[in-house]
């Protein structure tokens, strides 16, 4: 149908003026930014606010030097220091009273590890006799903690170069871990490198440091897959990945198991060939052959 036909059939005549408004349908989001929207005076379209971008822009505006973004790297920014960055502090000081952490720190002094029940005598005069448990003496003394990424590889392949480097000096082991034809030595000659790097910043001496335990542990997120087998059976194949973790100690640990294992060899009853106990028969006038 034409237009003119459209006008005849309304009544508004061929050549009437007529004026067409947009229906209140139309109104849609582009809408809302153009000039002859019904609603244009009261609604306004704002932008999402981010949070993140307001606040690191409320910090430029508060501060009036001139920072380059280029320069700050993680050792020279101390705000960020002051959540993540902290000196390196012994585990006496940490854990222990401040009477305690004297009478530690003068029995190794003294001995160059720690001895239990050891009389030490404080320089005001007390004498003290500190106990402490096995596993207070491993906490108490000087250790590296190393953690790996995630390393594709099983328990069971990680053990074996696990076993062969345990207890082995720290250097000796890089070495030993990098000459191996195991493909998980490389990762682990990676990680203890690593380590060897860290060991100057935290005070450490690199010739004394020895693996004191090493181990391999499943790292979680295993990722499956189907394994199609004969006669329309399926199976599921599980991607698993793991992770090494090590503790390094020093002389002080070294010293101390060297004395633990003299006094065991002490405390050991000397050998008999025949045991020394009661007869427990009467024995006879002669001798039987």
């Amino acid at each position: 149908m034409s237009l003119g036909r459209i006008r005849a059939h309304l009544g508004l005549g061929t050549n009437a003026a007529t004026t067409f408004k947009r229906s209140f349908h139309l109104s849609s989001i582009k809408y809302n930014q153009q000039q002859s929207n019904l609603f244009g005076e009261i609604t306004t379209q704002t932008e999402p606010v981010n949070k993140k971008h307001s606040l690191a822009d409320s910090l430029d505006s508060q501060s009036d030097k001139k920072i380059n973004k280029d320069k700050i790297t993680l050792k020279n920014d101390t705000e960020l220091q002051k959540f993540i960055g902290h000196e390196p502090t012994p585990a006496a000081k940490k854990y222990l009273s401040p009477l305690k952490q004297s009478i530690y720190e003068a029995n190794v002094a003294k001995n160059g590890f720690f001895k239990n029940k050891d009389e030490i005598r404080l320089p005001n005069g007390e004498v003290y006799r500190l106990q402490l448990t096995q596993r207070e003496i491993e906490a108490l003394e000087p250790s590296m903690y190393l953690k790996s990424f995630r390393i594709k590889s099983s328990i069971k392949k990680a053990t074996v170069v696990t076993k062969l480097l345990n207890k082995l000096n720290l250097k000796v082991a890089i070495t030993q871990a990098h000459f191996n034809q195991k493909r998980i030595a490389r990762e682990i000659g990676d990680l203890l490198s690593k380590g060897l790097k860290e060991s100057k910043e935290l005070n450490f001496n690199p010739d004394e440091l020895f693996l004191d335990q090493i181990w391999a542990g499943k790292d979680g997120h295993l990722m499956k897959r189907l394994d199609p087998k004969g006669r329309g059976r399926t199976g599921v194949i599980e991607h698993g990945h793991i992770h090494i973790k090590a503790i390094l100690k020093g002389e002080q640990t070294k010293k101390r198991i060297a004395w633990e294992k003299e006094q065991k060899q002490l405390r050991k009853k000397p050998y008999q060939q025949l045991p020394s106990e009661s007869l427990r028969w009467r024995p006879d006038g002669f001798y039987r052959w």
